[in-house]
């Protein structure tokens, strides 16, 4: 269909066929032969970016990528080197974590065969 063969309700901006009396959204009466307007152009010579802004923040992937050979080499020492001490610090906390298990595991397994086997002194004798 060309652009000659409809037009523009003025109330909704729905697009009729030339010959429809009515719209077909909203139904309002339709002005016959009335030509559908031009698309405007928007002036966008106006827009020019402003010295007064200031740059976006980078993020750490931007500095990456625009980091020489040499710089990238000692990043990935220094990040490997945070990340092996992080790994020793983990390896640590684990050991703890199953020293301290162990230690609570027998002592309640000692308490639980005396318990048993009737060897339990009171608290209250010394």
């Amino acid at each position: 269909m060309e652009e000659a063969d409809r037009m523009m309700c003025e109330k909704c901006m729905a697009i009729n066929d030339a010959n429809a009396e009515f719209c077909r959204r909203c139904g309002e009466p339709l002005p016959q032969n009335a030509p559908m307007p031009e698309p405007q152009q928007q002036d966008i010579t106006h827009y020019r970016p402003s010295a007064e802004l200031p740059e976006p923040p980078r993020n750490a992937l931007d500095e990456l990528m625009h980091l020489g050979i040499g710089r990238l080499i000692e990043f990935g020492i220094r990040f490997g080197f945070v990340l092996a001490i992080a790994e020793v610090i983990a390896l640590v906390v684990i050991v703890i974590i199953v020293i301290v298990v162990t230690v609570v595991l027998t002592l309640l397994g000692i308490g639980i065969g005396n318990l048993l086997l009737g060897n339990l002194t009171s608290l209250g004798r010394v």
